[in-house]
């Protein structure tokens, strides 16, 4: 036969097993058995502060207007649900279901399959459940493999985080190995480890250490990724530091650098794009400025606002350059259009355009050339050459030629079909006529 047992208010009653219910009136409870437990067959039930200076297995704990505290471990079966209290465990804690309105703190392992705490949830061990739902901050010691986090504040897990959906209201920052299929951040995210993520969607800021975004990368104000990174595509508002990687499309408010190689698909950045080492990729746009140390090849089309700076070669089907463009060797498809070329080895093209006042170091090699007003060039190699007027040049080396007033050329010109040349043009060397052109340097 069951038997309910109430200890009264204000006292301390040693048990060992209950058969019935088990009531608990702001009073303490020991334990009589070896192995430190007291055992409720039904349900214990807490009223104000009760502490057992035990471990308790029972089928359910409730309590309510007060803190539980439980010096050994927890096992309540089906559930636990505090009301306007708060619950603490010395040990393990073991659940179907927890509820808790206000701060729950567990010192061992967490286990459960639905966790929902109004304030706090801290755990100084792993926390293993299919859903943990906390209005303020959640917190494992340890590993936390939770299918779905729902967090108003924060979210601090000191071990690996495995998790299917993250939705945070504040900060996620995990000293461990990430995987999750998506994580939503109002505030920041950080992880000291490499990751495995879905999607990523953060309002403020995002740090990790490498690994694999299968989906999109959004964040309004920062990511960095201080290990090479693979990605889908990332829309930054602000600003994007990578140390290396390979993915598809980056978009970006402000700023993008890489510290080590990149291959991409399409950057369109509104400000800066430095990349040390080589860069791969079908289009690169940006309003300010590009600089890479190494190679850049490009699939398709470069369009730069400002100026681009390459280290060794540049390679696209076309490039558009407002300002400068300066690289070891330049080779395009179709067409080069800027104002300045700065070259070692020359640039080679199916058309090339310089700018007005705008300038040319290095050899030009192409079908047809255009050298608009009171620009400066070097030696031109090409099918078709037009210097606008004022403008100055060392050889030119074209099957047909024309000169503009004012124009000078410094060294030799020679050309196989037509020359024309207006009045007040200078030139140091007679023209010539030939049979064939001399090879280009390359």
């Amino acid at each position: 036969m069951s038997e309910d047992v109430t200890v009264p208010r204000r006292t301390t009653k040693t048990l060992s097993r209950v058969g019935g219910d088990l009531t608990v009136e702001e009073a303490t409870v020991k334990a009589e058995a070896p192995d430190d437990t007291v055992r409720v067959e039904g349900s214990t039930l807490c009223y104000g502060d009760c502490t057992f200076n035990c471990s308790l297995k029972t089928t359910d704990l409730n309590g309510r207007d007060g803190e539980v505290v439980i010096e050994g471990d927890l096992d309540a079966g089906h559930h636990v649900r505090i009301r306007k209290g708060e619950l603490v465990v010395g040990g393990n804690l073991t659940s179907e279901r927890m509820e808790v309105d206000r701060r729950v703190k567990v010192s061992g392992n967490l286990s459960s399959d639905r966790v929902k705490v109004g304030g706090s949830l801290r755990v100084s061990e792993k926390t293993k459940a299919s859903q943990v739902d906390v209005g303020g901050s959640f917190h494992s010691g340890s590993d936390a493999e939770v299918d779905h986090i729902d967090v108003g504040g924060s979210v601090h897990v000191d071990g690996a985080t495995k998790s299917n959906t993250i939705d945070v209201g504040g900060k996620f920052e995990g000293r461990g190995p990430m995987q999750a299929e998506k994580i939503e951040v109002g505030g920041s995210v950080s992880c000291d480890s490499d990751v495995s993520i879905g999607g990523v969607d953060v309002g403020g800021r995002v740090e990790v250490a490498g690994g694999v975004v299968k989906e999109k990368v959004k964040v309004g104000g920062s990511f960095r990724s201080s290990q090479p990174l693979r990605f889908s595509s990332i829309d930054v508002g602000g600003s994007v530091r990578l140390s290396g990687g390979e993915g598809g499309d980056i978009n970006v408010g402000g700023t993008l650098m890489s510290d080590g190689d990149l291959i991409f698909d399409e950057i369109d950045v509104g400000g800066k794009v430095e990349i040390r080492g080589d860069a791969s990729g079908r289009i690169i746009e940006v309003g300010g400025v590009v600089r890479v140390s190494k190679n850049l090849s490009l699939s398709e089309d470069m369009k730069v606002g400002g100026k681009a700076e390459i280290g060794e070669t540049m390679k696209a089907r076309n490039m558009h350059v407002g300002g400068r463009l300066e690289a070891e060797k330049v080779e395009a498809d179709e067409e080069i259009k800027t104002n300045t070329l700065i070259t070692n080895q020359g640039a080679k093209a199916q058309r090339v355009e310089i700018g007005r006042r705008g300038e040319a170091q290095g050899s030009i090699i192409a079908g047809s050339v255009l050298i608009r007003e009171w620009s400066r060039v070097e030696d031109i190699y090409a099918d078709s050459v037009v210097l606008r007027r004022d403008c100055r040049a060392r050889n030119i080396y074209a099957a047909r030629i024309d000169i503009e007033s004012g124009c000078r050329i410094k060294g030799e010109v020679k050309y196989t079909e037509s020359l024309n040349a207006e009045d007040n043009v200078n030139f140091a060397s007679a023209p010539e006529k030939i049979e064939k052109l001399p090879a280009p340097p390359f």
